[in-house]
């Protein structure tokens, strides 16, 4: 079996894509919505779609042991992904500016991995059908039913993914900018990083320098109801660090011993 995993920060397009792939590409199963790397699949598939967000914080040791492992990490814009609402909790942000490091720390390790394939939000809605290119191009076992492009006209989610989504709609570019709309926050999350907000956006190529800082100067910081606290909780670290330690080993030894 040949599985492709999507993984990135939560609200960086990763059930987009999940829904794209399975739509677009013959497949012989997938997650309804999310699936963890450590969950086998149900049957014999021999191409099967899986999406968990936070496994890209897990995914370097299996990719590394697994040869049938194919990963797709997708990324955005911190400033989108940090003020982006997600329909089931409406009164809240659905993430913070740590977390997305944490998860672009990860990716980062990876990228040059022949079975790894980091993809842009921003790219994807602009230009859909040439990402989907990229992805047969790196991934060469994958068999085109139809264009990225035209994914809304086929594609069935599950009600979970629609929520995720906010529905099902032509790819349109709409989305890219709307942290625009959310400076207050956007400072807030600026203040407790800074340089380091600073320093990725211009490596990632978001910006070009810090001219965009003298949109958020003269608003004052709101920090809103976020789903994650601004600083990790040690002991909940720890005790995931040891949870998916021993989730590792046993998929490792599970994999040596077919």
């Amino acid at each position: 079996m040949k599985r492709v995993h999507i993984t990135g920060c939560p609200r960086s397009g990763t059930t987009l894509m999940m829904e794209m792939l399975r739509t677009c590409f013959q497949n012989d199963g997938y997650c309804e919505h999310e699936m963890s790397i450590f969950e086998k699949p149900e049957g014999h598939p021999e191409i099967f779609f899986s999406k968990q967000p936070s496994d890209i914080r897990w995914v370097k040791p299996l990719i590394h042991a697994d040869a049938n492992l194919y990963v797709i990490n997708m990324i955005r814009d911190p400033r989108s992904v940090i003020t982006s609402i997600h329909r089931n909790f409406p009164a809240m942000y659905f993430c913070n500016f740590r977390v997305w490091n944490e998860c672009n720390q990860k990716a980062l390790h990876l990228i040059q991995h022949h079975r790894f394939l980091q993809i842009r939000y921003e790219d994807l809605v602009s230009d859909p059908d040439h990402v989907q290119g990229d992805i047969q191009t790196s991934f060469p076992f994958l068999e085109k039913k139809s264009c990225f492009s035209e994914y809304h006209r086929f594609a069935k989610p599950s009600s979970d993914a629609t929520a995720a989504m906010g529905g099902v709609r032509k790819i349109s570019e709409d989305r890219i900018s709307t942290w625009k709309n959310h400076l207050p926050r956007i400072k807030h999350e600026y203040g407790y990083h800074p340089q380091q907000m600073a320093d990725i956006l211009i490596m990632l190529g978001y910006e070009s320098d810090n001219e965009w800082v003298q949109q958020i100067n003269a608003v004052v910081a709101e920090k809103g109801k976020c789903r994650y606290p601004d600083h990790a909780k040690i002991l909940k670290v720890a005790e995931s660090k040891i949870r998916n330690g021993f989730k590792i080993l046993k998929y490792i030894i599970l994999k040596y011993c077919r």
